[in-house]
């Protein structure tokens, strides 16, 4: 079988790290340390809040510095809770963010069999301290070449010029010797287009989307092999 891809751009967050579990954790301590119970349905909304921030990032509608206060502030008026300095408590929550590193199921093997055939580099939306925290802690680590986080580069996927700034850091000529495995159409398969390479949708489980933005979409990470050896 031949080997068509040398470089795999690795999204972070649904991809292989369980951000579901490690956001609820995080913003149950932050809230609790100002005063708010974190009950299920404030954590559930603060996600939401999350997502939608995130979402207004991606299309160049929030600043990242912008996005980390307006989350609070806009979960803190949701729920009626008193003002206070948001600032501090997205501080709060971005360095208990960065202490958890949990997986999904089989994302640590995945990933230990692929860098067997493959480079792989994480690409990630994420902030700095939340992400460079969790993946110096993680059991992926020894098997990643490299990592590459928006707040960094000062560009975000789905933005072209994200991965522009990868290819020349990787001094990268062949784009069809690259693909991104992502779980996000908006901004993992949308950036993918932008950039000009292959895409391949991780559904995990949810249905497919069938949507024009991928090559590919995959349940599981098996799914991947057949991919990548054709």
């Amino acid at each position: 079988m031949r080997k068509r891809f040398d470089i795999v751009l690795l999204d972070a967050d649904e991809t292989v790290y369980d951000f579901r579990l490690a956001e609820k954790t995080a913003v149950s301590l932050a809230l609790a340390e100002f005063g708010v119970d974190p009950t299920d349905a404030v954590t559930a909304e603060y996600s939401a809040i999350n997502l939608r921030c995130w979402k207004a990032l991606e299309l160049g509608e929030l600043s990242r510095e912008s996005l980390k206060p307006t989350r609070f502030r806009m979960l803190f008026e949701a729920i009626g809770a008193p003002p206070c300095d948001y600032y501090a408590v997205n501080m709060t929550y971005e360095h208990n963010l960065a202490q958890q590193s949990f997986l999904l199921d089989g994302a640590p093997e995945f990933v230990q069999k692929l860098h067997e055939h493959c480079k792989i580099y994480l690409a990630t939306n994420g902030l700095t301290i939340p992400q460079t925290g969790r993946f110096s802690r993680s059991a992926i680590k020894p098997y990643v070449d490299g990592i590459y986080i928006s707040e960094q580069i000062g560009h975000s996927k789905p933005d072209a010029a994200y991965f522009d700034y990868i290819f020349r850091d990787l001094d990268i000529t062949d784009k069809s010797r690259v693909i991104i495995l992502g779980d996000s159409l908006t901004s993992d398969m949308q950036g993918g287009r932008n950039a000009g390479i292959t895409t391949c949708h991780f559904l995990n489980g949810e249905c497919p989307s069938n949507s024009d933005l991928c090559d590919y979409e995959i349940q599981d990470y098996d799914g991947f092999f057949d991919i990548l050896f054709q």
